[in-house]
């Protein structure tokens, strides 16, 4: 068995009244712009309609494949089956991401509901919500944000022991980022369920038995209908539906890996370290500011497709707030960072932050790699 790669340490914000009063005037003029507005900041009709593209949407290309629409053509089958994954994962970006955080209704029960479409897509509802938001509360922080965590397998932060094998990970880290998706659908979930003790500030987890169940069973519905039912009747070769399968989860796979990872671990981010005492002596939205980077925020397509995901940085600074507001936000964060003189970072295109998370990979992949802790003009704010 692993062993449990996340630190046993509880770690803590500590911040200054100047840096608390950045988080004070930003959150002040994001009140007045839902008061100016008079909208809610959850789901509103866009986000509704949204909700209701994504589920056609699936019913749609599944239906493509169940009547044997696609059947004419093995490419063509399996270009709908890649479809079908790209769904998924607008379903992944568009509902579930905002229903994790009690963002999609003030209603938890509505959101938790809206969380389970996670399981129909092939993942797992409580156990991403757990991994996620501990993510969020400690971002770029090493043996603490999960999501830096490989066993190994990639060095995402200069504090990871370096391996002769990561001297190569700018080559075989897209190869292994297109197959995260089957990976997760496979084995990740039940990984973290029975070994994964340690998740963030969550220490000893004793997981609910239930959530076992409810794993196991979302599963089967899961292959069932994504690989059993069509090998049953979709009229076309055994091995064009079982590549079909696997194309589900690999295009779909890399783009999902690589929207996430560019935002966090790219050149020009930070990687504090807590003190002695498990402090990060800074204000939380300006650790987040230091450690993110958005992408293409001026791109409404790009944002209405990837659930605003390319907006990051508000994500994390105001995660119960639905993601249709992120570009008018963000417009307020940057005025506000300028106000105090806070460098925000972001990226035209999708494809200079990929440029720079390559970079980063190859400047870790060195033993002797150094890279900032802090920025000074966000971590020494006021002092």
């Amino acid at each position: 068995m692993l062993k449990s790669m996340t630190s046993d340490k509880v770690v803590q914000f500590k911040s200054n009244p100047t840096q608390d009063n950045f988080l004070k005037v930003y959150n002040r003029k994001v009140n007045q712009y839902f008061k100016d507005n008079n909208t809610t900041k959850y789901a509103n009709r866009e986000m509704h309609i949204k909700t209701v593209v994504a589920i056609a949407s699936w019913i749609g290309v599944y239906a493509l494949i169940m009547t044997n629409t696609m059947s004419f053509s093995n490419l063509a089958l399996i270009a709908t089956f890649t479809a079908l994954g790209f769904v998924n994962i607008f379903i992944a970006f568009n509902i579930v991401h905002d229903a994790c955080h009690n963002a999609y209704s003030k209603n938890p029960k509505v959101n938790k509901r809206m969380g389970y479409f996670m399981n129909f897509i092939g993942a797992n509802r409580y156990l991403f919500t757990m991994m996620h938001n501990a993510h969020h509360a400690f971002v770029n922080i090493h043996g603490i944000d999960v999501t830096l965590e490989t066993h190994g397998l990639f060095r995402f932060t200069p504090h990871e022991p370096h391996k002769p094998m990561h001297k190569w990970q700018h080559i075989y880290t897209p190869i292994v980022y297109a197959l995260a998706m089957i990976h997760w659908t496979i084995i990740k979930d039940f990984k973290w369920y029975f070994q994964e003790r340690n998740i963030g500030n969550l220490k000893n987890i004793e997981h609910d038995p239930k959530e076992f169940w409810i794993l196991l069973f979302s599963k089967l519905v899961y292959y069932t209908l994504t690989l059993v039912l069509p090998l049953i009747f979709v009229q076309a070769p055994v091995w064009a539906i079982i590549v079909g399968w696997v194309m589900i989860h690999i295009l779909p796979g890399l783009t999902f890996a690589v929207v996430f990872q560019c935002t966090h671990v790219y050149n020009g981010t930070t990687y504090p370290m807590p003190d002695e005492n498990n402090d990060i002596h800074n204000n939380y939205a300006l650790h987040v500011i230091a450690t993110t980077a958005d992408f293409s925020r001026k791109n409404k397509v790009i944002t209405w497709l990837l659930g605003a995901i390319n907006i990051h940085v508000i994500h994390h600074i105001l995660p119960t707030v639905c993601h249709v507001h992120y570009m008018k936000l963000t417009d307020i964060l940057v005025e506000t960072c300028k106000e105090f003189g806070v460098e925000y970072q972001e990226n035209p295109n999708i494809w200079v932050a990929f440029k720079k998370h390559m970079e980063m990979l190859k400047i870790l992949s060195r033993e002797d790699a150094y890279v900032p802790e802090y920025k000074p003009n966000h971590y020494r704010l006021g002092v």
